[in-house]
């Protein structure tokens, strides 16, 4: 990871947009990390991050992490992992990580609190010269959604179903949402 901005790319919408915002500011500049940390959606994620990476010009770094048997639903500490994966990999350059969170969703670790408590840690381990930026972080899922087709995200590269399923299942949170949003385009 040696480039001076890292989105953590699932390769879910979220991800993906915050690549192509940070493509469309200063292309030279960005890298991707994608994390598979057991997670059953791994390999079509992974597909879809690598898909955004090409389709952005972003060098796309990957990291594995076993951490055990996940649950289904909300994976308690999920972006905190991701954070400090992400961290370990960072190298000494000063730098930012940037995370797709976004506002609504009622996990801890999509919010502005969240984004600061990271970066305590951050500076605790950096003195500073890595920053954490979760730029939809008070946008809800729409204006996120709105925001990717404004940007010409392409859709149908990204990924969201967290049973993993190829095609996507259709019944988890992350397909229903992504549905709802596909129909309301």
């Amino acid at each position: 990871m040696s480039s001076t901005r890292t989105v953590l790319l699932s390769g879910g919408v979220d991800s993906t947009t915050l690549l192509a915002l940070c493509a469309s500011q200063d292309p030279d500049s960005i890298g991707a990390l994608f994390i598979d940390f057991g997670q059953a959606a791994a390999d079509p994620e992974r597909a879809a991050a690598r898909a955004a990476a090409r389709a952005y010009g972003a060098v796309l770094g990957e990291a594995s992490v076993d951490i055990g048997p996940i649950p289904a639903g909300e994976i308690p500490g999920r972006n905190a992992l991701l954070v400090h994966v992400a961290l370990a990999m960072a190298g000494t350059e000063p730098g930012s990580l940037l995370l797709g969170i976004h506002a609504g969703t009622g996990y801890r670790d999509c919010t502005p609190a969240f984004v600061q408590a990271m970066q305590i840690s951050l500076d605790a381990h950096r003195d500073g010269a890595l920053q954490l930026a979760a730029p939809f972080v008070e946008w809800s899922k729409a204006e996120v959604y709105a925001y990717a087709q404004w940007l010409g995200v392409a859709f149908e590269t990204t990924y969201s179903c967290e049973a993993g399923s190829v095609p996507p299942c259709g019944r988890c949170a992350s397909c229903r949402d992504r549905e709802a949003l596909d129909a309301a385009a």
